[in-house]
């Protein structure tokens, strides 16, 4: 037999109330109502939550240990209950999926502006690559992201908000051949991208695609931190935002190689679920979009 919400009020409005009448009476049920919901949690804890000395009851200390879960079960389905009757994440729990562009740039400052408007929100932040967020969009696994080229369903709403430039990065430290190289050029050298379900691998592959060849040796991996610290110690070049390396770029620690065949750029959209949207929705989606002006991490 397993806990109850409907137990778990009862004790806590007797703990509160201290008695059965008057807890009985708040609740809307009768007084062997309540005794009940009592007597099956006391079975099902194998303790006794209360010390009864006729009508007025004290919590022993099983009681009051029991009091601590219950105030947190109740608050977790007083939350789940509003969140979902108003439709609105932003009450409870928001699940959030971003790009790793936007998490390196734009996450912090709308996680602190987030805390200041939404003191008591929690969130659940997914950092992923375009066919990950999508699918966990599509699978209403997240309210909200911000991601490149996404593949979503009719619930899904999509607000543009940019494009992400893009450029094969190398360390300033390799030796390439002079001059603007060809796909055939670049295809000679170690390459290192996202995984096939990233928006960049399929970019790439495109790209060679249109210099009529392919690269001889391709690594992926699924982290944008780890690849761009892959192409920094001259491991391989990458396919990376223009946007992250651009502090590097201006220092001469890495460059953006020249090539006769321009790199597509991709559309960066904002996406949520529909039937969430609402007022305070609306307000994060502007929020998004002026951080992202801000720091200028979209063109």
């Amino acid at each position: 037999m397993a806990i109850t919400l409907a137990q778990v009020r009862a004790f806590e409005r007797i703990a509160r109330l201290g008695s059965f009448h008057a807890a009985a009476h708040h609740i809307g049920i009768t007084q062997p109502s309540i005794s009940h919901r009592i007597q099956d949690l006391e079975a099902i804890l194998a303790t006794d939550l209360f010390l009864r000395n006729g009508p007025k009851v004290t919590l022993t200390a099983d009681g009051h240990s029991f009091l601590e879960y219950a105030d947190r079960l109740l608050e977790t389905a007083d939350e789940a209950t509003v969140r979902f009757k108003k439709r609105n994440p932003l009450l409870g729990l928001l699940r959030l999926g971003v790009s790793e562009s936007f998490a390196h740039i734009c996450l912090s400052d709308l996680m602190t502006r987030l805390e200041q408007q939404y003191p008591k929100l929690k969130t659940s932040v997914t950092v992923g690559d375009t066919g990950m967020i999508s699918a966990l969009l599509n699978e209403h696994q997240l309210d909200i992201a911000v991601i490149s080229e996404p593949g979503v369903a009719s619930h899904i709403h999509r607000v543009p908000i940019g494009r992400n430039e893009l450029a094969w990065i190398a360390s300033s430290r390799l030796k390439l051949p002079s001059g603007i190289l060809t796909p055939a050029d670049l295809a000679q050298n170690h390459i290192i991208v996202s995984p096939h379900t990233a928006r960049l691998h399929t970019t790439m592959t495109n790209w060679f695609s249109m210099g009529g060849t392919a690269p001889s040796r391709v690594s992926t991996c699924n982290s944008l931190s780890v690849t761009l610290s892959m192409i920094r110690s001259g491991f391989a070049i990458g396919l990376v935002p223009v946007r992250l390396v651009a502090d590097e770029l201006q220092r001469g620690e890495l460059v953006a190689v020249p090539v006769t065949v321009p790199v597509e750029s991709h559309r960066v959209f904002l996406c949520y679920q529909i039937v969430e949207f609402g007022p305070d929705l609306e307000a994060i989606v502007g929020l998004t979009k002026e951080l992202i002006a801000h720091h200028q991490l979209f063109r």
